[in-house]
């Protein structure tokens, strides 16, 4: 069912910078400040940018803390970076079941199945994941300088004062520079889209840091959207125009891939509709979309609650 595509969601997403931010390029330099930022060549000139990879990474781990925080003692998000026990990192878990059926692959369904919440969403290295994040960049040309450098001192960890000989330069992105990025969720689960929608609230709320010294204050951002569209490219007939059908409802009572029959959402306030193509396509915004947002995220929290801490057959 995986290799099918019956839905999406897709948004842009805008991030505005409320302080200093850096996403540090990794490259050392010879003059010059000791941390500078990543930057792309675009549109004949080279400019700052926020990585998509990095911007998966800052929600994946938030999504990864609130499960955690949902569900109290009972693990049922892994560590994709514990290589000591096996039943806390998936992608090392199902190469040991792998292993022990004569390396032979795992069916996609059994993967997708006994995949932690965190893993099904985000993918892992058995299979790749329903969320994807691009690049953000700048959304408009911006004549000013959109960096500037920032004085940064080692602490002695014995007087507390400044260590000697420990000063270094960070060229930082300065405040109110806007980026924007797309973000796209395909054959996704109702509470995936809650998820996402969860990440894009607490972004809007300031609750959310992106890059490299957010303990000295660095990376303070603020995330909106305008505009939500959900297609539907199955067979949606019953469907009615205020349900949203998540993967489960076109699976139906099969229950290899894990899913519930009932994943689907209903909404209080119509979108608005249109057809584009083969592609039902349902548009959120304005009260609309904070309405949507508002029922996903419960059907996120829900789930969350119900879901199996083992692995014995999936959620």
């Amino acid at each position: 069912m995986l290799k099918q595509l019956v839905n999406e969601a897709r948004f842009q997403l805008q991030i505005k910078t409320e302080g200093p931010l850096l996403i540090k390029s990794g490259h050392a330099t010879l003059i010059g400040p000791d941390m500078t930022p990543v930057l792309t060549y675009r549109n004949g000139s080279t400019e700052v940018y926020l990585p998509g990879t990095s911007l998966k990474g800052v929600c994946r781990s938030h999504i990864e803390k609130v499960i955690r925080t949902l569900r109290g003692d009972q693990v049922v998000v892994c560590n994709p970076f514990n290589k000591d026990g096996v039943e806390q990192n998936c992608g090392i878990w199902f190469e040991e079941r792998k292993k022990a059926h004569q390396n032979q692959s795992l069916p996609n369904e059994v993967v997708y199945k006994d995949s932690c919440p965190a893993c099904r969403l985000f993918g892992s290295t058995s299979f790749i994941g329903r969320a994807s994040i691009g690049d953000a960049y700048l959304i408009a040309n911006d004549n000013r300088v959109l960096t500037e450098t920032r004085d940064g001192v080692g602490i002695d960890r014995l007087t507390g004062g400044a260590a000697n000989r420990a000063k270094f330069d960070l060229e930082v992105v300065i405040s109110n520079v806007t980026f924007a990025t797309d973000v796209l969720l395909r054959n996704f689960e109702i509470w995936q889209l809650g998820a996402m929608l969860l990440f894009v609230q607490d972004l809007a709320d300031g609750f959310i840091r992106i890059g490299s010294g957010k303990s000295r204050g660095l990376g303070a951002v603020k995330g909106s959207v305008t505009q939500l569209a959900i297609h539907h490219l199955g067979t949606t007939q019953g469907r009615a125009p205020e349900e949203i059908w998540g993967l489960g409802k076109f699976l139906g009572n099969d229950s290899t891939y894990g899913t519930l029959p009932t994943d689907s959402l209903r909404v209080d306030l119509l979108p608005q509709v249109e057809m584009r193509g083969i592609r039902n396509s349902q548009l959120f915004s304005g009260d609309n979309l904070s309405h949507l947002q508002q029922v996903a995220i419960q059907a996120f929290t829900a789930r969350m609650q119900e879901w199996s801490a083992h692995k014995s057959g999936g959620a």
